[in-house]
Parts: C-alpha cells; structure tokens; sequence
C-alpha cells in the first residue's frame, strides 16, 4: 500500500480550475487511478510545487481540506518527483477547493 500523504501537505494544480477545467482533466492514470492530476508533498512550498507547473495560475489546498470533502490525493508518477493525483471529488467540489486561484510564484513574469 502507498505511504499516506499527511493532511498538512499543500496541493497544487495548474489552470482556472474552473469546474469545465476539472471535467476535461478527469482521466485514468496508467497506475489504473482516476482523477486530476496534481502537486503535493508535505514540507514543500507552493513555489516549489508550483515550479513542475506551467500554467500562468494556480490553486492551492492542502490533503486534509481534500480529504475532508471526501477525497484522497494519492502518489503516481509524472512530469516531476511531487506528482499525484487528485481522486473521489466531482469537478464542481474540486473547483472550490481550487478557488480563488493566485498567480503561479514559479512562473517569471
């Protein structure tokens, strides 16, 4: 079973996340895991996170908001070593967690 990510880790995604944006992202994993694709690692700041993502904007949570709207970020692999994928959450609660977005600090202007 994978290490669990504690509550405290931040959560990153790219994009408006807006509630369309999260519907199109929704894909299957080649690990067999279904959801959106997401940075997180516990002791890490938002611009580290941010750094794998090239989106002008991002969103920010932590695992423990997820966990308690009823999802679960879980590790898979990816462009970089803090990859992990957003799972049980519908677009629209996923948009919220997201929301307001800020823009990306890893991004130079």
């Amino acid at each position: 079973m994978a290490e669990r990510i504690p509550d405290e880790a931040l959560v990153v995604r790219g994009g408006r996340n807006l509630p369309e944006d999260l519907r199109r992202s929704i894909q299957t994993h080649p690990s067999g895991v279904t959801g959106a694709s997401v940075e997180c690692c516990e002791g890490l700041a938002v611009q580290e996170l941010a750094g794998a993502i090239p989106h002008r904007q991002i969103g920010v949570t932590t695992v423990g908001a997820v966990r308690a709207a009823g999802g679960d970020v879980v590790r898979t692999s990816g462009r970089s070593p803090h990859h992990a994928t957003l799972v049980g959450l519908g677009p629209d609660e996923a948009s919220r967690l997201f929301s307001p977005t800020i823009p990306n600090p890893a991004r130079k202007p």
